[in-house]
């Protein structure tokens, strides 16, 4: 059970809830010649608090004050999380699950569509990762070294509560290691390795032979997300699709393709009305829903009013999601005035509220919409074009529609001070009537409730654990640089260094200690090879940024058309049975045939893993025309990897 603790706001705290309203005021103030400049476009993809046992506390970025951790809540650059004895929790990373322990700390550096990278100062981490696009990286940081993950694996960092130490264990998979003075090293499957100094060079190498529970549980919940029926109709990189399963059917309708119909709502539900607002920086305004599924219908894709009843519509299975903060459109009277919003309907065009570039206004409605009236590609983006270029201006879209203007079902309100303070939407909803509805008028973003010292998130109870007014700031290291956004709300701590994290000199061709060989608890090291560019290269130095900027994020493509993506299978992690490892041919014909550079993959299905049966439930089958093939795509990807499992040493070493 959670208990939360209410801690008393410092006068800085409102100074920079004031620079946040500067700054929100500010970026509706565009250039034409910024239209298609997405420098200051925010991050495409978030992480999503998925799961919340115990006591856990977060402290949103630029924040001092500890909140508490909702379900469902949206997580970025910035962020924190401490645990406290006993709990536990995960974060959806789409893609990758990341789950932690009791007692631990965490902070989110870099969350983007092509990086996650998270420190790890205190406790202990898990992170699974099931599928990832070639270039991408996953990067734990810790006071020792920084952990580098490139391939699909199972990964478990242990750091003692003074931080002397760092314990890395590859369940599955292989990674790098990065330390001080340009160490790098390999890290292999079935092995735990000891790190005690950030020179690598003191380290203990032992097999992993028992787990603990923590080890239990996130084997339980990669299980549970490996049967995931709603694969087969969402993209494996939309966070919060594992959720699905459980709470819902699939159906097909001719005019929309699949839509997931949730089951036991109670009488009255509707999206967007059972749960609360809260402001996330840099989107601002973000609704958080109560319902344990209430993440990827909420963020993604679009909600249709079919025959009575609410059902959701994902965007293109092969487009990559982008992440929105809530996928409404809002009316009321104005500042003070009551706010009301609605869902969008299958194929309305979404206007943030927030600093959009022209492609990334087009890329987040192109991942969002649908088939339907704009099965036609090239008409809806012309509209989108046409529609920014007013956008862009402050001005609310001449004679735009929305499907659910004036359904009453759709519509919710709350008092301004309900709105901006986090409250429980369903407690405090306002009811309208149809006269009502009918004389409310859009509201353009610029007009939206400004966000108050209460709006980052709802308090913790006040007999929860204590914890550290100004968050966690033990120095780690680190590949890559992070996000300017940690960076600018770093700066405005009194008292703080800008950065706590020491981003190392990692330089191409170093070399690389790759072959070990475990007697009892020591290792002895047998050779080396020259290093590959790192994965994460470290950036230009940057100036400070200011509070009120916006995070960096990758170039968004001139959306002429949504950008395909291919959805390989799912990673399946291996089952833990800790025996000793045997010499694996396969592994063994590719190290043959990489000294030889021909690599010639053997013609045989792969076989099954007898842990991990299908899931299907029986009211959610879908046609076997329009599901997945039975059979992966032969793909480069399939091929085993060169040391993916510690290398067996020769049979005349270790005498």
């Amino acid at each position: 059970m959670r208990v939360f603790h209410a801690s008393p706001l410092r006068s800085w705290q409102i100074l920079f809830a004031l620079l946040l309203l500067i700054g929100a005021g500010c970026v509706h103030a565009q250039s034409a010649d910024d239209q298609g400049n997405d420098a200051g476009d925010p991050p495409s993809r978030v992480a999503g608090l998925a799961y919340v046992d115990g006591d856990l506390g977060l402290m949103p970025a630029g924040s001092t004050t500890w909140t508490s951790a909702d379900l469902n809540r949206p997580l970025t650059n910035g962020d924190k999380l401490s645990s406290g004895p006993g709990g536990r929790a995960e974060l959806d990373l789409g893609g990758a699950a990341l789950r932690i322990s009791g007692q631990t700390d965490i902070g989110i550096l870099n969350l983007n569509g092509q990086t996650g990278q998270f420190e790890l100062t205190q406790g202990s981490l898990n992170i699974s990762v099931r599928s990832i696009d070639q270039g991408s990286t996953y990067e734990i940081d810790t006071p020792t070294l920084a952990l580098v993950i490139d391939q699909p694996g199972n990964y478990r960092v242990d750091v003692p509560a003074d931080g002397s130490s760092t314990t890395v264990g590859v369940n599955d998979g292989l990674a790098t290691v990065y330390g001080e003075n340009n160490a790098q090293r390999e890290v292999f499957s079935g092995r735990r390795y000891q790190f005690t100094g950030s020179a690598l060079t003191d380290v203990m190498v032992s097999d992993i032979t028992s787990s603990d529970a923590f080890d239990l549980w996130c084997n339980d919940r990669d299980t549970q997300e490996g049967n995931d029926a709603s694969a087969q109709y969402v993209s494996n990189d939309m966070v919060g699709s594992d959720d699905l399963d459980g709470w819902g059917s699939w159906e097909e309708d001719e005019d929309y393709g699949s839509i997931w119909y949730p089951v036991n709502v109670v009488a009255g539900w509707a999206p967007y009305r059972f749960g609360h607002w809260v402001w996330v920086w840099p989107w601002g305004w973000t609704w958080v829903d109560d319902l344990p599924w209430g993440f990827a219908p909420y963020h993604y894709g679009r909600w249709a009013f079919i025959h009575h009843r609410w059902g959701w519509i994902p965007g293109p299975r092969h487009a990559r999601p982008i992440y929105a903060p809530a996928l409404v459109a809002f009316v009321g009277g104005g500042k003070d005035h009551p706010v009301g919003w609605f869902p969008l309907g299958p194929h309305d065009v979404y206007n943030p509220w927030y600093r959009a570039s022209r492609n990334y206004y087009t890329s987040v409605n192109l991942a969002n919409i649908g088939p339907g009236r704009y099965a036609d590609q090239t008409h809806l983006i012309d509209t989108l074009h046409n529609q920014y270029s007013v956008y862009q201006s402050g001005r609310g879209v001449p004679g735009a529609s929305y499907a659910y203007r004036n359904t009453p079902e759709a519509l919710t309100a709350v008092s301004a001070q309900a709105f901006a303070s986090a409250s429980s939407v369903r407690n405090s909803q306002v009811h309208l009537n149809a006269q009502q509805l009918a004389s409310a008028s859009l509201i353009w973003p610029t007009d939206l409730q400004r966000p108050a010292s209460t709006s980052f998130g709802q308090p913790r109870l006040i007999d929860a654990r204590p914890l550290p007014s100004a968050g966690f700031n033990r120095q780690v290291v680190a590949v890559g640089r992070p996000s300017a956004a940690v960076a600018a709300t770093a700066s405005v701590h009194a008292g703080q260094p800008a950065s706590h994290v020491r981003v190392l000199n990692v330089r191409p061709n170093a070399p690389v200690i790759s072959h070990d060989q475990v007697v009892g608890n020591a290792e002895v090291v047998r050779s080396s090879r020259v290093a590959a560019p790192p994965p994460s290269q470290p950036m230009p130095e940057q100036t400070e940024a200011q509070p009120a900027m916006l995070p960096q994020v990758p170039h968004f493509q001139p959306a002429q058309q949504v950008q395909s993506v291919e959805q390989v299978e799912r990673y399946q992690p291996a089952t833990r049975t800790y025996t000793p490892r045997e010499e694996d041919p396969v592994q063994q014909r590719f190290d043959t045939a990489e000294r030889s550079h021909q690599y010639v993959p053997e013609q045989r299905p792969p076989s099954a893993n007898p842990s991990y049966e299908s899931y299907a439930r029986p009211d959610a089958v879908r046609p076997e025309s329009q599901g997945r093939s039975s059979s992966p795509e032969t793909h480069a990807e399939n091929a085993p990897r060169p040391h993916a499992s510690a290398p067996a040493p020769a049979r005349n070493e270790g005498h």
